[in-house]
């Protein structure tokens, strides 16, 4: 597959300067009331920014002597945030900003660097959006980016744009070599460094994902993650506190790209392009080139299918998946065990 390098959207600030709204006064016109901002027929962008801003925050987090800008957004009562994890990681202290120009401090609660995704929890109650759905988009609809860009003081920042394309795998060179993200929502809402965790809004004020990366080389090309992978995982940290995905040890990409290893496939489904040798899939069976079509009772078509339905599993529950090989569908059970090597 042709690498292609994209810039993160984390940026560091050593003491650079920028205004700094510790003891910012309240502003009395936002309505920072905890409640859910549900969808709404709005008729106007500006409508639908003025529901949905109080929901979005800009965060600050000190790392190596130095602060991460990002953005986040709440999607759970409690002030539980959703951010990417390049937002968080290492940070030692973190500070979210209220669209009323007030601040809070937060607590890291969870994240995991193959989903670019982290929950925060303020210590501050705050509005809070509805889940959309990523599958309901549509090519050359409309969509808002909310978040800080390059300092603090850009904080609340709003751009608009189209939906470009749906369902991108994107290759991303890291220091500890390639990874993927898949099933990525490409848009032209302008988003630069410090946009990064905030979110992608429908015009109906629903969130449909989490801006995470955009090309460094070019303008109008940006990246955000489905929204239903953040509320999946954040419905299960709400409710049980912690978080703790079930593994079984595959890679593979949407069918539909399988071509780029040389593989075509005339049937939907996630395509097996690696196995861990030491996980329960590899030990029940499972194979590269094998075809999965099946998890439990969900029919699986892409990879974002295949995640949400594994969030629905814990640790140690028996896990049936239904593949094809060789054109011949195959039962393969299994017992969902602890990710090694887990960021936390």
């Amino acid at each position: 597959m042709k690498k292609i390098f994209f810039l993160c959207l984390s940026f560091i600030f050593i003491f650079c300067g920028c205004s700094n709204p510790l003891f910012a006064k309240a502003d009395p016109s936002v309505d920072m009331t905890p409640r859910l901002i549900t969808s709404s027929n709005y008729k106007s962008a500006v409508e639908v920014v003025d529901s949905v801003k109080s929901a979005v925050v800009g965060i600050s987090a000190a790392v190596n002597g130095g602060y991460s800008v990002g953005s986040g957004v709440a999607i759970a009562d409690g002030g539980y945030i959703l951010t990417n994890h390049h937002v968080v990681e290492g940070s030692s202290n973190l500070t979210v900003y209220f669209a009323d120009k007030t601040n809070a401090s937060a607590k890291f609660i969870w994240s995991d660097s193959s989903l670019d995704m982290a929950i925060i929890k303020s210590s501050k109650n705050m509005p809070y959006l509805e889940c959309g759905s990523s599958k309901d988009l549509q090519v050359g609809e409309d969509v808002l980016a909310i978040g800080t860009p390059l300092t603090l003081q850009f904080k609340h920042t709003v751009t608009k744009g189209i939906v470009s394309a749906l369902n991108r795998t994107l290759e991303i060179e890291s220091m500890g070599g390639a990874s993927y993200l898949q099933n990525l929502i490409q848009h032209d809402a302008s988003i630069n460094p410090g946009n990064s965790g905030g979110p992608l809004i429908s015009l109906d004020g629903r969130v449909v994902g989490i801006n995470t990366l955009k090309a460094s080389e070019s303008e109008g090309i940006g990246f955000a993650i489905p929204i239903e992978v953040g509320c999946a995982i954040s419905e299960r940290i709400v409710k049980n506190n912690d978080f703790e995905p079930a593994y079984i040890g595959v890679f593979g990409f949407d069918a539909d790209i399988a071509n780029y290893y040389g593989e075509t496939t005339s049937e939907k489904g996630v395509y097996v392009v690696s196995v861990d040798p030491k996980a329960v899939a590899s030990l029940a069976g499972v194979e590269e080139g094998d075809l999965i079509v099946k998890i439990g009772d969900k029919q699986i078509e892409t990879l974002l299918d295949l995640k949400m339905q594994m969030f629905s599993y814990d640790i140690g529950d028996e896990i049936v998946v239904e593949i094809i090989r060789n054109g011949e569908k195959q039962t393969i059970s299994m017992v969902a065990q602890e990710r090694p090597n887990l960021v936390s």
